[in-house]
């Protein structure tokens, strides 16, 4: 093997060291959730976790809080379509059920929302309790898939099917 060879070999090993790197850094840095909180309508949720003696549940009031305020922001749109998109993949009949959603809680989302995360003990499904500034109450079903995405329980599945 020669010196100049030894030189390009060692380049490209650093080089794909270093692109692996990235790489890495990129998918650990990324956002998993294939939504996101658009800049309207503003939304005023505070998220925290049921007192539990479990410290996952903290975990899991946080890896859920992004979901719960885009489904308050959805709601609040009052965009059926917008508000079936972060139903679990898996359910169907997400917009007609989207759509009672809206009917039924649209109008209060637009103040303070409370929401207060459960222990369920199972590591794939939590629920929500919502609190609406006006009193109104509801409970969100939530299920994560393989890939550690927060969806919503929406329209007709399996919240287990993943």
């Amino acid at each position: 093997m020669t010196e100049s060879y030894r030189k390009r070999l060692w380049v490209a090993a650093v080089a794909l060291a270093v692109l692996g790197a990235a790489v890495t850094t990129w998918w650990l840095l990324r956002d998993h959730a294939p939504y996101a909180l658009r800049k309207t309508p503003a939304v005023k949720v505070a998220v925290r976790a049921v007192k539990s003696e479990y410290p996952d549940v903290k975990e899991t009031a946080d890896d859920v809080e992004p979901l719960v305020k885009v489904y308050v922001q959805r709601l609040q749109a009052g965009d059926a379509t917008d508000l079936a998109r972060i139903g679990a993949p898996w359910y169907t009949g997400r917009e007609p059920a989207a759509q009672k959603l809206i009917t039924r809680y649209g109008a209060h989302a637009g103040e303070p929302v409370e929401a207060i995360v459960q222990d369920r003990g199972v590591p794939y499904l939590t629920s929500v309790k919502l609190r609406f500034s006006d009193g109104q109450k509801q409970v969100l079903e939530l299920s994560r898939d393989h890939h550690d995405v927060w969806w919503l329980q929406l329209g007709d599945g399996d919240p287990v099917a993943p």
